[in-house]
């Protein structure tokens, strides 16, 4: 039998209004996955709870299986990431990292590996001198780890070692003998990166020097297969990232 109460330890990625005083919280944790949970009374402002359901917060979390959603009944703040929370250079990172999480992880799945992801790339925001490297290196990571890596090691076609550009419809790269149309070009040197930002720790990727047109083709091709092979829709907080 399930138990009704249970612990986690999790991620906040969403906050919304339940109610007159209420939020529904969504939350990654590393023992239940995704699911939405409900804060009794977090938006009054003596809420025992207010503080530990903000968006961001890292946490020891108490549930109790309701009917409808879980509800939070403790919780124990670890980290409310405050370094990025209230910059505007580094919080549409932090909430375009929570956005793709909370779009493409299904609920209630082991996850342990995307909120081990999650968890490490909002500690690196504080730290990390190459922010567009970092959020490349999360997207890339965050895709393999879902089973849609982009193959970077040959033609997806014929198997060549000779490739020449990317297609964000075959997921990876094709030879001059295979292109078609709706293809990115690409540079050896730009698909080396690609390869050490999924292969390579995280906090490595501050190590690569990209060139301009580099970092423009990486940025176009990492886009083009997310939205293609994820059905991802309209991500609002990339538009603050392109601002």
């Amino acid at each position: 039998m399930t138990q009704k109460i249970f612990k986690a330890e999790g991620l906040i990625l969403r906050t919304r209004p339940l109610g007159e005083a209420d939020r529904l919280v969504t939350i990654l944790t590393r023992e239940e996955g995704k699911f939405e949970a409900v804060a009794r009374g977090a938006r009054k402002t003596k809420s025992r709870l207010a503080a530990g359901v903000d968006l961001f917060t890292h946490g020891c979390f108490t549930f109790h299986r309701g009917k409808t959603w879980p509800i939070i009944t403790g919780q124990d703040p670890i980290e409310r990431f405050s370094w990025f929370r209230d910059d505007p250079d580094l919080y549409p990172y932090g909430i375009y990292m929570a956005e793709l999480v909370d779009k493409l992880v299904s609920e209630q799945e082991p996850c342990f590996e995307i909120f081990q992801l999650l968890l490490e790339s909002w500690l690196l925001l504080g730290q990390s001198s190459n922010l567009f490297l970092l959020c490349r290196a999360f997207e890339l990571k965050l895709a393999h780890l879902l089973g849609y890596s982009p193959h970077f090691h040959s033609c997806t076609c014929c198997g060549s070692e000779q490739t020449a550009v990317f297609s964000p419809r075959q997921g990876g790269l094709l030879c001059s003998s295979c292109q078609g149309t709706d293809v990115i070009k690409i540079e050896p040197g730009t698909v080396a990166i690609a390869r050490r930002l999924i292969e390579a720790p995280l906090k490595q990727a501050n190590q690569l020097r990209p060139t301009e047109s580099q970092k423009k083709a990486l940025a176009s091709l990492t886009a083009a297969f997310l939205s293609y092979h994820l059905d991802l829709g309209d991500i609002k907080s990339r538009r603050l990232l392109n601002e």
